[in-house]
């Protein structure tokens, strides 16, 4: 297993670092590092966990991580099949906070980035033209050569996060639970077999079995987590499943059902409702004609 806690290798020359990702699939561990981090993704899809957090992620999710908030970002099945030709792209900004040192955030000017940056223990996600401009900028800093040139970009990025309105918050609360390094692999663990496994059902005593607890402690724990419990977090996986399939629109929707391990069409219709707040075919016809 790769570390958990993951190293940055951030020179002392530099005031930060660009590392770009270019593979089949996203760093499928559950992880974290003191430095703040800009994700952008350019291709690749799947679903991104932060904290307690679970959405999907596409080309152009762009998400602002605080210092010390583990994520991990799975990408969809397909991009782990031996001879696929998919491949999963990002540029990744990592900085300390103090990256400029301490006497520069008391500056009255930057005050609103300093206030901002307290807000990324949330997880931020940008949207709207605030999320484009942002990403021009980012290809900008990508290419810059010249350090001062760079630092200045960084800058520039950072005033944009903190004056915009377009963005959503991941987290209700801040992160600031600590995470140790077994902790860390317990939930990987656990993660990577429902993941794995969804369409079989694993009942909640095997998941017990996979983080070596007992039912009863594992479910403490797993809620602790995800502020889920185990059946609602595997259906928001099957969900979630359900909905790439729906759009791709290869299979018809009772094919999907089975699918994703919903063995009860009505079943499956009523925890597709409850989790997205309307039915597989509205959601498909939304999508498809939108």
């Amino acid at each position: 297993m790769k570390p958990i806690l993951k190293i940055v290798n951030t020179q002392q020359s530099e005031a930060f670092q660009i590392m770009k990702v270019n593979d089949p699939y996203f760093f499928p561990t559950w992880h974290f590092h003191p430095e703040l981090e800009i994700m952008l993704v350019q291709e690749g899809s799947g679903i991104r966990f932060v904290g307690n957090s679970m959405e999907r992620f596409q080309a152009g999710d762009l998400v602002l991580y605080g210092s010390n908030i583990p994520h991990l970002y799975r990408s969809d099945k397909e991009y782990y099949q031996k001879d696929t030709q998919l491949v999963s792209k990002a540029t990744v900004v990592y900085f300390k906070e103090n990256f400029l040192g301490d006497s520069f955030w008391q500056l009255p000017p930057v005050a609103p980035i300093k206030k901002f940056l307290a807000l990324s223990r949330h997880g931020i996600k940008f949207q709207g033209e605030t999320k484009e401009e942002l990403i021009r900028h980012i290809q900008l800093l990508d290419e810059q050569k010249n350090s001062i040139g760079r630092i200045i970009d960084l800058l520039s990025i950072l005033k944009i996060m903190a004056e915009t309105k377009e963005y959503d918050l991941l987290l209700k609360t801040a992160y600031n639970k600590h995470v140790g390094e077994d902790e860390c692999k317990r939930i990987n663990k656990v993660y990577q077999f429902i993941i794995d496994n969804y369409t079989d059902n694993p009942t909640l005593e095997e998941v017990s079995r996979v983080a070596n607890m007992s039912a009863t402690a594992f479910c403490r724990y797993f809620k602790s987590h995800t502020n889920k419990t185990y059946t609602q977090f595997l259906n928001d996986i099957k969900v979630d499943n359900a909905c790439r399939l729906l759009i791709d629109n290869k299979l018809s929707i009772s094919q999907i059902c089975f699918e994703t391990g919903f063995n009860n069409f009505t079943h499956f219709n009523d925890q597709f409702k409850k989790i997205t707040g309307i039915t597989p075919k509205q959601y498909q016809a939304s999508h498809l004609n939108g």
